[in-house]
C-alpha cells in the first residue's frame, strides 16, 4: 500500500498542475474600452481623461507620444510607470503638458498603456482657441 500511495505520489508531483494567475502575456488583449474624454481639448480651458478596462491585475506604463515628421513616436508625457492596477475601470488625466511643463502644442498625439511588451493606443487631439 505505501508502495502504490509513492508511486501515485511521484506521478501526481510530475504532472504540472500548478495553479497560476493569468498575466499579460496570456492575454494580448487585456486594456479594453481604451479611450479620452474628451477626445479633442483646448488644454488651456481644461483636461482630458484616458479610460481604459484591465481584464486582470497588471503592472503598467502611461505615456503620451506625438508621431514626428518620419512616423516615429516621441514621448511627449509619462504619466505613471510601473503602475499596480487591479481588474476593472480605470481614468487618468492628462492636463496637456509635456514632461518640460509646457502646454503640449496643438495636434493629434496617442495615449499609451504599456504592459510588458504590449502596447495599446488611443487618439487624442490639442487644440488651442
Amino acid at each position: 500500500m505505501h508502495n502504490l500511495l509513492a508511486i501515485l505520489l511521484i506521478a501526481i508531483s510530475s504532472l504540472d498542475l500548478a495553479c497560476r494567475l493569468q498575466t499579460p502575456a496570456d492575454d494580448s488583449d487585456i486594456v479594453t474600452s481604451l479611450h479620452f474624454t474628451p477626445s479633442a481639448f483646448d488644454s488651456f480651458m481644461r483636461n482630458t481623461e484616458m479610460k481604459y478596462t484591465l481584464k486582470s491585475p497588471a503592472t503598467l506604463n502611461i505615456y503620451i507620444v506625438k508621431r514626428d515628421s518620419s512616423q516615429h513616436e516621441l514621448i511627449v508625457k509619462t504619466l505613471v510607470t510601473n503602475l499596480n492596477e487591479t481588474k476593472g475601470s480605470h481614468s487618468i488625466t492628462w492636463i496637456g503638458d509635456t514632461d518640460q511643463h509646457f502646454f503640449a502644442p496643438i495636434g493629434i498625439y496617442f495615449g499609451v498603456v504599456q504592459i510588458q511588451s504590449h502596447s495599446y493606443r488611443t487618439i487624442v487631439q490639442v487644440f488651442h482657441f
